[in-house]
């Protein structure tokens, strides 16, 4: 990795630990750091993340050669607009986002056309990070993306590629070239429709009567059950824009629901019995596979090999063309 010097903009737990792990570097780069609160900034300093501080995004990133925007999801286009005046020309930009196509349609829109830009989804290795949501600095570490699988989007005449996989290979991450659409696709099956399934009970629940009795018996699987709506801003705004590949699992569920209510209308146990089962089996397979950690073992990919990876991904997760799939399901679901 030859980076010279990197801007980071936005302090939370990834960026904070991408910046310690690129300072164990050999030859570390010079890490300038900007966030909206000039403290967060400043404490990532004193952890020793940032060689400095700035106090305005744009002059984080002069002279920079790798810019990483790690804001929230709601603020990446106008950040991309603070910035886009102030890069370098030649220099590569990034972020951490966990939707693609939208952060690639806004670096097209507002990043000048002579920088490079990837869109970025690091994915913290399950085996070593559990279920718990990382969010405060004190959760940030060096090591923190150590067999981690990290994402990546590109348009498709990106001349540098391999540069992206070099900062990744670099933080001892898996890079993993993959279409944005495809990518987003993934993500609304696993975030986007269990944040819509924590809605949809609640309003079942809390906003219906009866609640004030029902609240006495609600413990620990309804909380968990209910735990998606939480930090509801962000999460909605990630739905929203997501909403198309969100509808498609959607419409899937709501096929599975109406089974479901069909099951229970009978006098017959045994059909439900096997759905249980069959879920609960699903789940322990998921849970086995995520404490052997990521899915693939593959270190670096190239550009050249985009198509292919998107298709590989989708396979390794749903067994096939995931867009294709979903509609075929979601048109028999109606």
């Amino acid at each position: 990795m030859n980076f010279k010097r990197v801007a980071i903009i936005g302090v939370n737990c990834i960026s904070v630990s991408i910046a310690l792990k690129l300072k164990e570097q050999k030859e570390p780069p010079e890490i300038v750091g900007y966030d909206g609160e000039a403290v967060a900034a400043d404490l990532a300093r004193s952890m020793g993340a940032f060689d400095r501080a700035e106090r305005k995004p744009g002059r984080a990133c002069q002279g920079a050669d790798l810019v990483i925007v790690t804001v929230p999801l709601s603020a990446i286009r106008d950040t991309f607009a603070a910035i886009g005046p102030h890069l370098e020309p030649g220099c590569l930009v990034t972020d951490t986002a966990p939707l693609k196509a939208p952060v690639m349609r806004w670096a097209k829109e507002t990043l000048p056309r002579n920088v490079y830009f990837a869109g970025g989804h690091p994915v913290p290795n399950p085996a070593l990070v559990g279920f718990d949501p990382l969010e405060g600095l004190d959760e940030a570490s060096a090591d923190l993306l150590v067999e981690a699988l990290y994402f990546f989007t590109t348009p498709g005449d990106l001349p540098n590629g391999d540069a992206f996989a070099d900062l990744a290979v670099a933080l001892d991450a898996h890079p993993y070239f993959i279409d944005a659409t495809e990518h987003d696709g993934l993500h609304a099956g696993v975030e986007g429709l269990p944040d819509l399934l924590a809605v949809a009970l609640l309003r079942a629940t809390v906003g219906a009567p009866g609640w004030e009795e029902m609240r006495k018996l609600a413990g620990r699987s309804f909380a968990a059950a209910a735990n998606a709506a939480d930090s509801g801003d962000e999460r909605r705004i990630t739905v929203f824009l997501n909403r198309e590949n969100v509808l498609l699992h959607l419409n899937i569920l709501l096929g599975e629901l109406i089974r479901l209510r069909d099951l229970l209308s009978q006098d017959d146990p045994e059909p439900l019995e096997e759905t249980f089962a069959a879920a609960a089996e699903g789940r322990d397979g998921w849970i086995q596979e995520r404490e052997r950690g990521m899915w693939t073992k593959e270190r670096v990919f190239s550009k050249e090999s985009m198509p292919a990876l998107g298709q590989q991904v989708s396979q390794m997760l749903f067994g096939g063309s995931l867009t294709r799939r979903l509609r075929e399901r979601s048109d028999r679901s109606r």
